[in-house]
């Protein structure tokens, strides 16, 4: 008996895949988180559903963790709007500290959001482990996993780059106002200046800055397209595709 039930152990294995496999094919469609509760009313054993809903979860706590380490970036200085007819030079100082702490975070930060993707991809693993995914299914959609971090990871970097570039020119563009403090004039909201030279100089420095904010906001916004409601390398496992 014991070397028979050795001599099926292969089979097992085997059937155990094609089991797998009609288990993924019979999925429901599922394009939305909606969706995917539904589907996990109606089958709440389903190990690939459960698998998605907690890499959604993963993917999810992954956003909010973003989000909360790109508000630490600026300093609360920065929010502060600046009233140029009566700001004093020492404000414009404590301004200009406030955007170099800004630069060095965004020039710094770049390791501690590649902590956060690894712990949502050891989260995921962990989460496939204990619901026994299937090996093959489990390991294409951690594939998939590393392959979007790493695409989302790349797209903060050119990120947090150009927002230390913006940080860069906005210091310069304080920097001459503070120099010229005490000689322009504000008039509906337009800044004049005595000689024509400075204008020139204020408007390379107003320009270069409005320049470099496009760039971070058309960044932000590229970005913020590649966020999914559901992850996409474990949605494609469903069969729906």
């Amino acid at each position: 008996m014991a070397a028979a039930a050795v001599y099926f152990v292969p089979d097992l294995g085997k059937l155990q895949q094609r089991m797998s496999s009609r288990e993924q094919a019979a999925l429901p469609a599922i394009t939305s988180p909606s969706q995917l509760d539904d589907a996990l009313r109606q089958r709440p054993s389903d190990r690939i559903l459960r698998m998605v809903a907690a890499a959604a979860k993963a993917a999810n706590d992954t956003r909010g963790a973003i989000d909360r380490l790109s508000a630490q970036i600026e300093p609360s200085g920065l929010s502060k709007e600046i009233n140029f007819g009566s700001v004093s030079r020492g404000d414009l100082d404590a301004f200009r500290r406030d955007l170099k702490a800004a630069e060095a975070n965004a020039t710094a930060f770049l390791p501690r959001y590649n902590a956060i993707f690894k712990a949502e991809h050891d989260q995921v693993e962990s989460a496939a482990l204990s619901l026994h995914v299937p090996a093959e299914i489990a390991s294409r959609g951690l594939d998939g996993l590393t392959q979007r971090q790493a695409k989302t990871l790349n797209a903060i970097s050119l990120t947090l780059s150009a927002r230390a570039d913006y940080y860069r020119t906005y210091d310069k563009y304080i920097a001459f106002l503070s120099s010229e403090l005490g000689s322009f004039k504000i008039v509906d909201g337009q800044f004049i200046f005595p000689l024509p030279r400075t204008v020139e100089r204020y408007n390379a420095a107003a320009q270069a800055m409005t320049s470099a904010a496009k760039r971070v906001n058309d960044l932000e916004t590229n970005l913020k397209k590649q966020n999914q409601p559901l992850p996409e390398e474990w949605i494609q496992l469903t069969g729906v595709r």
